[in-house]
């Protein structure tokens, strides 16, 4: 879109009643690069190009009454996890998710087919992507080199079928609960970038945001919206598995509660 001239952009705002388009250049037809002359592009193409994907199916919610986290259920990040600096991952769970991502809305009438997408039922997907933005059942966690590694995690945000240049952001949402005054806390995501053989080549914390909770935050509950961006400037990014993780300095109790996926062309 880099070749739209502000002259160009007259017909925008469905000016003729064609709908709504902004013209672009096609400079591989030399006939139009030399004259300046334009072509119509659907705007709604361009923007539909972006998508999206939202999940509340962790793991960690797999015992819990209803899935629906209380002030007697959290996950402990440990004493003992602070003084080894480890990282606390998430991971997904099918069935947590099939249980939590019905859609709630009556109009327009959602669509029911959810299971294996997301609460949106993959109608949001970005260009290019057929199958799922969230995969609740990959199981290839063991050979993270990642401290405090939890092998058994599952689930993955799945970035097959998206392209080199593409931006990813994820919001993820939960409580926390601190237990020692002058806490703090660094949430992101734990990124593993893979070759063709799906083996990990580099993986290191995404940084997204970083909280410090002092006097009078002890033992409340504070919710947690974190967005974390990457770009996917490769193809090992673009068969990367990545999973939200929390780090902090002394004991805190966790509650994850949703995954907000999007991807920007």
């Amino acid at each position: 879109m880099s070749n739209i001239k502000i002259s160009q952009l007259s017909n925008v705002g469905n000016v003729d009643g064609s709908g709504m388009f902004v013209p672009v250049v096609d400079t591989t037809d030399t006939t139009q690069a030399d004259s300046g002359s334009t072509k119509k592009a659907d705007l709604e193409m361009v923007v539909n190009s972006s998508g999206y994907e939202f999940t509340g199916g962790f793991q960690a919610k797999t015992d819990l009454t209803g899935y629906v986290w209380n002030s007697s259920n959290n996950v402990s990040y440990t004493t003992a996890d602070a003084t080894a600096g480890n990282y606390m991952r998430f991971g997904l769970d099918r069935s947590v998710h099939e249980a939590v991502d019905t859609p709630y809305w009556s109009d327009p009438s959602p669509n029911m087919n959810f299971e294996g997408f997301g609460m949106f039922a993959g109608d949001h997907l970005p260009a290019g992507k057929t199958t799922t933005l969230i995969d609740y059942d990959f199981a290839g966690w063991s050979s993270s080199s990642m401290t405090g590694n939890q092998s058994t995690d599952t689930g993955t945000i799945a970035l097959d079928g998206l392209s080199v240049g593409d931006l990813v952001s994820v919001r993820f949402d939960y409580n926390i609960i601190a237990q020692v005054q002058n806490t703090t806390v660094e949430s992101g995501l734990w990124w593993a970038t893979r070759n063709s053989s799906d083996a990990i080549t580099f993986e290191f914390f995404l940084q997204g945001q970083t909280s410090f909770f002092g006097t009078g935050t002890v033992g409340e509950t504070k919710l947690q919206r974190v967005t974390s961006t990457a770009y996917l400037a490769s193809n090992e990014d673009v068969n990367a598995i990545t999973l939200p993780v929390i780090k902090s300095d002394n004991p805190v109790l966790i509650q994850p509660l949703s995954l907000l996926v999007t991807i920007t062309k």
